[in-house]
């Protein structure tokens, strides 16, 4: 619907929110799918914030989820990973200039992550 409309910017956004509330129905799967379909809209069409708040999510149900993404790594390193990605996107300009909620956030479940291991 948001591409008949031209919304594109709010694709992402909506898809991550939908795969909130399939998370909070217990349909993980479902979740895991739209949140990917997120990261794909939002890494072509250019928002990095939604990027990273992609990646955010799904790094936290890599963490809360059994094996959600079939790859073989373990869930510290798939969320691990995502994180990273996160962080890497929440520092637009590179220096001092993030977009601080998900640079935070990030850094958060970096520090989260390195606890457990």
């Amino acid at each position: 619907m948001c591409r008949q409309v031209n919304l594109v910017e709010v694709e992402a956004d909506i898809l991550l929110e939908l795969a909130k509330l399939r998370h909070a129905q217990n349909d993980g799967g479902e979740s895991v799918r739209l949140a990917w379909e997120a990261l794909v809209i939002a890494e072509r069409s250019g928002y990095v914030l939604q990027g990273a708040d992609a990646n955010l999510w799904l790094g936290e149900l890599a963490l809360t989820l059994p094996s959600p993404e079939g790859r073989g790594e373990s869930a510290r390193e798939m969320a691990m990973f995502h994180a990273r990605e996160a962080l890497r996107l929440a520092t637009c300009d590179g220096g001092e200039y993030r977009y601080k909620v998900a640079y935070e956030e990030a850094e958060r479940m970096l520090e989260r992550v390195k606890d457990e291991l």
